[in-house]
């Protein structure tokens, strides 16, 4: 059992390491992601409700409802997309 083992340690320490040289990437591209879609949840939350109090609109609850939709999925997904680990 631990021949096994040790025969597999090089591999994994190879996909490891070619896995650590991608890491830092993806999770820039995830994090530039996540800023867009969270900067779109302010736009759509300040441009939905700046639009309704100054504008004469006969439908304001359709208005509300598509806007506050529009900004909780854009926001769950660029929270989700955030990273949980804190970098030193």
């Amino acid at each position: 059992m631990s021949t096994r083992r040790e025969k597999s340690k090089p591999q994994l320490n190879k996909q490891l390491e070619a896995t650590v040289e991608l890491t830092p990437k993806v999770n820039q591209r995830k994090e530039k992601l996540a800023n867009y879609l969270i900067d779109v949840s302010k736009y759509v939350l300040t441009g939905v409700v700046i639009t309704s109090l100054f504008n004469d609109v006969t439908d304001k609850t359709t208005i509300y409802l598509i806007g506050l939709a529009a900004v909780i999925s854009t926001l769950c997904l660029g929270l989700s997309l955030t990273s949980k680990r804190k970098d030193k």
